[in-house]
């Protein structure tokens, strides 16, 4: 069983409140969090760890949540170690909460130095950070979100079959609703990369058929990542998945496109349940200077071991 810790033995700094009773998540712990109102110090936990060296995954979960009552929320950079781990802009996902998550390898000091640091663009100056627990109900800890819908297209949920092993192990609630165009012939998704510079990234697919198809009906659709052909994709027989991989990738930032076409010799639309990206990139020397590179690392895979280390909750 995980053991939650408050924050406040973790971080010097920082205040606590509530989110507004109507902004409450279904998720307990993200309805307390922690502002940090003064941006001219450091706002920086401290987390231990094993001395020996050993590969982390860190999660740090953001929900503004409009706390304040001003609909403002904030944006603001994430260190680790005094090297940039990613920029949150805390009106992601919608204004749900989301995730930053990092596989990193300690470099044996026996601790993580987790800072937030704000950014000067006129925002409002108090920013919001906390640790997520692992989630042992998904075989490999990850946290699936529901992406917007683009504009041209529905939601379809169906059956798939529960009995069969698919590849990853993909949560089937996952699986039963997929998205499909409604009166063109292409899904577009638009996916955020943690840094603009060139990076490796992994690619996987789901593609759910949710249709019983009769002899003369096909459902086949070209993939395109960033513009460049990836191959075509064969929906299979309905309530069962397809598992697409791509690897390696190499893409560039801050976003890009993901683009599903109906094959020339398809009678259906394309048709997709989810997928999941990581990226890949090189540390560099390491800095103690807050305008330095993105911390490099992975992206947390899914197989990736886990080791929990401190979970904190903000009380």
């Amino acid at each position: 069983m995980l053991q939650w810790d408050v924050d406040s033995d973790y971080t010097q700094t920082g205040s606590n409140s509530n989110i507004l009773v109507q902004n409450e998540t279904i998720r307990e712990e993200f309805n307390t969090l922690r502002f940090f109102p003064n941006s001219t110090q450091d706002n920086c936990y401290i987390v231990p760890a094993e001395t020996q060296i050993i590969r982390y995954i860190l999660r740090a979960g953001f929900y503004y949540g409009n706390y304040d009552g001003l609909s403002s929320p904030p944006t603001f950079n994430l260190f680790i170690n005094d090297v940039k781990w990613a920029t949150v802009n805390t009106s992601k996902n919608n204004g749900e909460p989301y995730y930053e998550e990092i596989n990193y390898e300690n470099n044996g000091s026996g601790f993580f130095k987790i800072c937030l640091v704000q950014i000067k663009d006129g925002g409002l100056k108090i920013i919001y950070f906390r640790f997520d627990p692992l989630k042992f109900d998904e075989m490999y800890n990850r946290v699936w979100s529901k992406g917007v819908t683009p504009s041209n297209c529905d939601n379809f949920i169906g059956y798939t079959d529960v009995t069969a092993t698919i590849e990853n192990y993909p949560p089937y609630l996952v699986l039963m609703d997929s998205v499909q165009p409604t009166d063109t012939d292409t899904i577009i998704l638009t996916v955020d990369l943690p840094q603009s510079a060139p990076q490796t990234a992994y690619f996987v697919f789901y593609v759910t058929e949710l249709k019983e198809k009769s002899s003369i009906e096909r459902r086949a659709m070209k993939l395109e990542i960033a513009g460049k052909y990836q191959g075509t994709v064969e929906a299979p027989s309905k309530g069962e998945t397809a598992v697409i991989t791509k690897y390696p990738v190499t893409v560039s930032g801050p976003t890009i496109n993901i683009r599903l076409t109906r094959d020339k010799n398809s009678t259906l639309p394309p048709m997709i349940a989810g997928m999941e990206v990581f990226t890949k990139w090189d540390t560099g020397a390491n800095h103690t200077d807050h305008s330095a590179a993105a911390a490099g690392v992975y992206i947390t895979s899914a197989i990736s071991l886990m080791i929990p280390f401190v979970f904190l909750l903000v009380a």
